[in-house]
């Protein structure tokens, strides 16, 4: 690790010859991948009160603050959606609409946060917000990794959520959208699957089994349509191991610091990155 490194507060000092070498030498290991998980699910659990007198929404909603605000956005095309430490809800939609978004959108969060404090291990970042900005500009930066994001989110709601409501015709209408070739990009999904365990074993954490069952029971109050749709790209004879996982982690951060310090990749562009972000949803 770098912490006897000066520390960094601007991009350009973050993005360096030095750091990207440093990265192909990183002692960033499976014990610290583990420890990043272990802080997530204590910051998951820190104060937190699951009231069975509350409903199944406020519960998820408090669940949801431990690690991010909750805004509302009316718009009829969308159920929700999350940036940086926001996440948007549509107020309007059913209750157990709302729960489904809530999981999706913060299993996009907690994925985002695994590679943020890990870029925090790595570097002596004092200003957090250079490691967002990073972070969602290397899941942002090509369509596989987009879709394996969201491949993640819509695995672990299902898991969360009773079979026959799940729905997943928006991912495949997203596949279908950007002309994904699920063979030729199964490692993506491969290593999105692997890492919902580890986002499932977080969530199993808070979501106790009274709440589990009041979360069924809510969508047989909304009375939803029932779509009985299953999502899989589960190779099983072709599994990451942890040592694997991590590994790819680092590739993904390392390929973003070669884009920047060796392709054609510009500082100002990531900066803008953070100051536009919400102009891109």
């Amino acid at each position: 690790m770098l912490s006897e490194k000066k520390v960094i507060r601007t991009m350009d000092e973050l993005i360096t010859r030095g750091n990207l070498e440093y990265l192909e030498s990183s002692t960033f290991s499976v014990d610290d991948y583990n420890t990043i998980l272990d802080e997530i699910t204590r910051e998951s659990l820190e104060n937190l009160v699951i009231d069975d007198s509350l409903t199944p929404l406020e519960n998820m909603k408090n669940i949801t603050k431990q690690h991010v605000n909750i805004y509302f956005s009316d718009k009829n095309n969308t159920s929700g959606y999350y940036i940086y430490n926001k996440l948007y809800l549509n107020p309007n939609q059913p209750e157990s609409q709302q729960i489904v978004t809530l999981i999706h959108e913060l299993t996009h969060h907690i994925y985002a946060e695994i590679f943020e404090k890990a870029l925090d291990k790595i570097f002596n970042v004092e200003n957090y917000k250079l490691i967002e900005s990073f972070v969602m500009f290397m899941l942002n930066n090509s369509i596989e990794n987009r879709i394996a994001d969201e491949y993640l989110s819509y695995i672990v709601e299902g898991r969360f959520t009773p079979d026959c409501y799940h729905n997943y015709l928006p991912f495949i209408q997203l596949l279908i959208e950007y002309g994904i070739d699920v063979e030729k990009s199964k490692d993506y999904f491969i290593f999105a699957h692997e890492v919902s365990h580890d986002i499932d074993d977080i969530f199993r954490c808070v979501i106790t089994d009274n709440l589990q069952e009041a979360i069924n029971n809510q969508f047989v109050k909304d009375d939803v349509p029932k779509f009985n749709q299953k999502l899989t790209f589960d190779y099983p004879d072709e599994r990451f191991n942890d040592k694997e996982k991590v590994e790819i982690i680092l590739e993904m951060i390392y390929f973003i610091f070669d884009y920047f310090v060796n392709g054609e990749g510009k500082i100002t562009e990531l900066t803008d990155y953070v100051d536009k972000f919400d102009e891109k949803i």
